[in-house]
């Protein structure tokens, strides 16, 4: 059977009902969906389970708190993965947090590992209300991940990868954006 994941991020005037990208394939089906404030988080993800999905993966705005309520809503029905950052990206995740406090428009991308992903046609860019955007593209491997991570990162205060199994599948990815030290997240799973 294919995957069937959601990965949930926080953004303003967000409804939590519609999907912002859908990649969809033989290899399975990732959806990305937005909430207003991490409390529809909560409902959101008890929602999916009901409906059949399989993993969960939360942005790492959310933080520890809220992943570990997420965990306990499942009940471990499902896996819920979440980002995190490694201590080469606590600086530059630091600064970044600073400025998004201070209402700078800021610019990240959420690079999605799926089998089969196109990037040319599994993408979207949503614009925020505070300035910046958020890129959205799905890859096919990490391979493409870092070098997309690579191209881009010049226009980027932030990355976050999902879809991997964990921090050795994010290592060409963080190294490939070493130079223009863009903090990497990587996504880290709890049953």
């Amino acid at each position: 059977m294919a995957d069937d994941k959601v990965i949930i991020f926080e953004a303003g005037s967000a409804d939590p009902t519609t999907d912002a990208l859908v990649i969809e394939n033989a290899s399975g089906r990732t959806r990305l969906r937005a909430v207003e404030e991490p409390a529809q988080m909560l409902e959101l993800v008890s929602r999916l389970v009901a409906e059949g999905v399989d993993q969960i993966e939360l942005c790492g705005g959310f933080g520890a708190l809220p992943h570990a309520d997420a965990v306990r809503a499942v009940g471990g029905r499902v896996p819920v993965g979440a980002i995190y950052y490694g201590f080469e990206s606590l600086t530059a995740i630091a600064s970044f947090k600073a400025r998004y406090e201070a209402g700078d428009a800021l610019s990240e991308a959420f690079i999605i590992v799926h089998e089969g992903a196109d990037p040319a046609t599994d993408r979207v860019v949503l614009e925020k209300d505070e300035g910046g955007t958020t890129t959205v593209v799905g890859v096919p491997d990490t391979e493409a991940a870092a070098e997309l991570a690579g191209k881009m990162a010049a226009d980027l205060q932030l990355i976050e990868l999902y879809g991997t199994p964990g921090p050795d599948a994010a290592a060409p990815v963080i190294r490939a954006v070493e130079a223009a030290a863009v903090p990497v997240g990587v996504i880290a799973h709890r049953r």
